[in-house]
């Protein structure tokens, strides 16, 4: 753990600080390059990232005050971010959620497309974001004795890095949805898949959490469950709502898939398809970037017009 990113004198960069202003920056790169992409206002789709992530942290804040109250005591530190520090996850996905409601239509844009947009921004903010914590020692994970178990500074045993895992399966999503969004698709249909995966991860992840919070009527799930529970029926509910798919042709063929082996066969065959189409695409996409990473010196030195130190020196 690096709660500390880096001190000159009396002035100290924090990890999370850090990796929290790179997930601003990346999300609203995304989110400029595919309004590049589809010829859209970019300045006022820019305008409406920034508004979109002022309220998720003023979301994240307001959540984690009102459940964490006893930590504050008054509404003054409550304000002072700097020097009493703590978001809450949730309260930033929902409070994101409803400022890009509000302020969607006062910038005349499509709210679906622009929604589209944020949350494959998000999935990639969310890499940095984990980071963050995994390097800060927020959102630690439980007690374990695995290999890849970490220290974390101030509490006793090795914890488990919920927040790396989560941070590489996010990498997995964002590259997902990019893939999506830059194909032909009806408006919505990327926010709506990317709020079920992100509930489905967060559901998943909630049990490796070492400051989960068990629900008092439910001992096995945690409130963390339940916002995830939640947000992947909005993520469902969305996506039909605005493909106008038959629900119930879905149910009938959920109903085969468990009752006919023969359809069942077809259906995870496809399954299979897809997934190793997936796979091979992730591996085309890792190759350029290593690829890339390994050129990045030459490029660099070609830029600079640097000329490498040549190996053998004529004696003429």
């Amino acid at each position: 753990m690096h709660p500390v990113l880096i001190s000159i004198g009396s002035l100290s960069v924090s990890s999370f600080g850090f990796f929290l202003m790179a997930a601003f920056l990346s999300a609203a790169f995304v989110a400029w390059r595919l309004a590049k992409t589809y010829d859209l206002n970019e300045e006022r789709v820019l305008d409406l990232v920034i508004l979109t992530f002022l309220g998720g942290i003023l979301g994240a804040r307001i959540f984690f005050v009102a459940t964490h109250w006893s930590l504050f005591a008054d509404i003054g530190k409550a304000v002072l971010l700097n020097r009493y520090p703590g978001l809450s996850f949730w309260g930033g996905i929902f409070g994101g959620i409803i400022a890009l409601r509000v302020f969607a239509s006062r910038t005349k844009l499509n709210l679906w497309q622009i929604a589209d947009f944020a949350v494959v921004g998000l999935a990639l903010g969310l890499v940095f974001g984990d980071l963050g914590c995994f390097f800060g020692g927020c959102g630690y994970g439980a007690v374990s004795d695995l290999p890849v178990a970490t220290a974390v500074v101030g509490l006793v045993g090795k914890r488990f890095p919920v927040s790396a895992l989560e941070s590489i399966l996010f990498l997995f999503l964002f590259f997902s949805l990019w893939k999506q969004a830059v194909r032909f698709h009806f408006g919505g249909k990327i926010a709506s898949v990317g709020l079920v995966a992100l509930g489905v991860v967060k559901f998943v992840t909630e049990y490796f959490r070492g400051d989960s919070q068990p629900l008092p009527f439910i001992r096995f799930l945690a409130w963390g469950h339940l916002f995830s529970i939640a947000l992947t029926i909005l993520g469902i509910a969305l996506f039909y709502r605005l493909s106008k798919r038959d629900i119930r042709g879905d149910l009938t063929l959920l109903r085969m898939f468990v009752t006919s082996a023969k359809k069942r066969e077809i259906i995870l065959s496809k399954i299979s398809k897809s997934w190793y189409n997936h796979r091979v695409g992730l591996r085309l996409h890792l190759g350029k970037v290593r690829t890339g990473l390994q050129s990045l010196p030459k490029a660099v030195r070609r830029k600079l017009n640097v000329k490498p130190t040549p190996s053998k020196l004529s004696q003429d």
